[in-house]
């Protein structure tokens, strides 16, 4: 396990480093960075004075090596719209978007009760309703279903503001409940169609069968046999659902004002913060390889017949 956990580890940070790679490759050689810095009308001399300032006037090479240096130095230069350090604002987001995904997630979870209870008696009534209301919650836009929030809850019904932030404590609870809500009912559906088809095909195994000619009840066949064979796809899914929600709620986090990792992102490209967006995308990278490599050490104990080596 520990050698696993140590390639798995060294893995992680050439795929990072690529991934920078990248972006240094999209804003130094496919574009040019002075042009998102300034703009396309500006004058030759403000065009030098961006290349003398931020020394993009040196070999590509040199850049590419002072790119890595700093990068690993957590050293990201200041804003370029504020003017204050990049890793900071970087830092002072993520608080955010981790709680908004915490909730988001934890109430998500209740998509594998449903599952399990549409599992019990295949193409049921019950079965029939979390079917077709898991596909139905799923295919509903989030920025729409935000749109709706806001008009119902907040301008309509006056019960929540329309949107804002006042920290993490307890005052700012009721800024939470609809950015969570909008992100929530594409969890809780997906949540308990993987819950189900993963718990109908195990229960067509034959170990299913023994468990119940031995005289077990059906409540101890599904939960102590069926949901611990089912819970590595679970496990699996829930792992992604928690690592798009690291990368950022992008649409929720904007309709909402909502102050993190993706509306950060969104908001510096769109000035051309580029230290804000270097900064940015590497915290999600980790943030992302972190989740992954969690996922991979639960396996283990789900299922001990799970082995790295």
């Amino acid at each position: 396990m520990r050698n696993y956990m140590i390639r798995r580890v060294g893995h992680s940070f050439f795929i990072i480093m690529a991934l920078m790679a990248l972006l240094f490759l999209a804003i130094n050689v496919l574009g040019d960075p002075v042009t998102l810095l300034v703009g396309e009308d500006a004058s030759q001399e403000a065009i030098d004075a961006v290349r003398e300032k931020f020394g993009l006037n040196r070999p590509m090479h040199e850049r590419f090596v002072d790119f890595y240096w700093d990068m690993l130095h957590g050293d990201f230069g200041k804003s370029l719209r504020h003017q204050i350090d990049a890793r900071e604002m970087v830092w002072n987001r993520l608080p955010n978007t981790a709680v908004l995904a915490a909730v988001a997630f934890l109430f998500g979870t209740l998509g594998i009760p449903l599952g399990m209870l549409a599992a019990r008696r295949p193409k049921g009534i019950v079965d029939r309703v979390v079917n077709i209301m898991s596909f139905a919650v799923i295919s509903i836009p989030e920025f729409w279903l935000g749109l709706m929030l806001i008009l119902i809850v907040s301008v309509q019904l006056d019960l929540l503001p329309t949107s804002g932030f006042q920290g993490l404590g307890p005052g700012g609870w009721k800024f939470m409940i609809l950015p969570a809500l909008t992100i929530t009912p594409r969890i809780i559906g997906r949540n308990a169609q993987i819950t189900r088809a993963t718990m109908i095909e195990e229960m067509g195994k034959q170990y299913v069968a023994t468990a119940r000619a031995k005289g077990l009840a059906e409540n101890a066949v599904l939960y102590s046999h069926v949901l611990k064979n089912a819970a590595i796809s679970i496990v699996t899914l829930m792992g992604d659902e928690l690592a798009g929600l690291m990368n950022g709620a992008t649409v929720t986090e904007i309709i909402f004002g909502w102050p993190g990792l993706g509306k950060l992102l969104i908001d510096a490209i769109s000035s051309r913060d580029l230290p804000v967006v270097t900064a940015s995308v590497l915290v999600v990278a980790i943030s992302v390889m972190a989740i992954n490599l969690t996922v991979d050490l639960f396996y283990t104990w789900l299922d001990p017949r799970v082995a790295y080596k």
